[in-house]
């Protein structure tokens, strides 16, 4: 008898863990990830970005500024770049439903050397050609200006 208990501590165990990994991998998937195709890029280099949306819900960008470039200014700091007052109506232009995947490309303006993200608002459960209203912010990986 004493040989079995030391095994069904051994097997509750695993078993636990197991339970916890795919209660992790469930929360993590309720997200929103902005991935680059690369790690590394120099100005001008075209980057294409992925956006799959793993909420169950919409999400919804600005019509102005669907994205913003921010440099890394410390360890857990990070700035964006400058950007103008929107000209025109800032509306919900292009929306993801939920399960959804979004790709884009664009050329690189001349961004400092160092390390960068992009930051993208968006209008969580929102509807197109509303007014944007920001509600969270979703971020790339980050990846580097040679």
């Amino acid at each position: 008898m004493a040989n079995k208990n030391p095994l069904k501590i051994v097997v509750g165990v695993v078993i636990l863990i197991l339970i916890l990994i795919i209660l992790g991998l469930g929360f993590s998937q309720k997200q929103v990830n902005v991935l680059t195709d690369k790690i590394e890029y120099a100005n001008g280099d075209t980057l294409k970005v992925k956006v799959a949306n793993n909420l169950n819900e919409s999400i919804c960008f600005s019509s102005c500024y669907p994205y913003y470039f921010e440099r890394k200014e410390t360890m857990a700091e990070w700035r964006s770049y400058d950007y103008s007052t929107c000209p025109t109506e800032n509306l919900n232009e292009k929306c993801l439903e939920p399960k959804q995947i979004k790709a884009f490309e664009l050329v690189l303006p001349l961004l400092q050397k160092g390390a960068h993200r992009i930051a993208i608002p968006a209008c969580v459960g929102c509807n197109i050609q509303e007014e944007f209203k920001q509600d969270k912010w979703f971020y790339s990986n980050e990846f580097t200006i040679k």
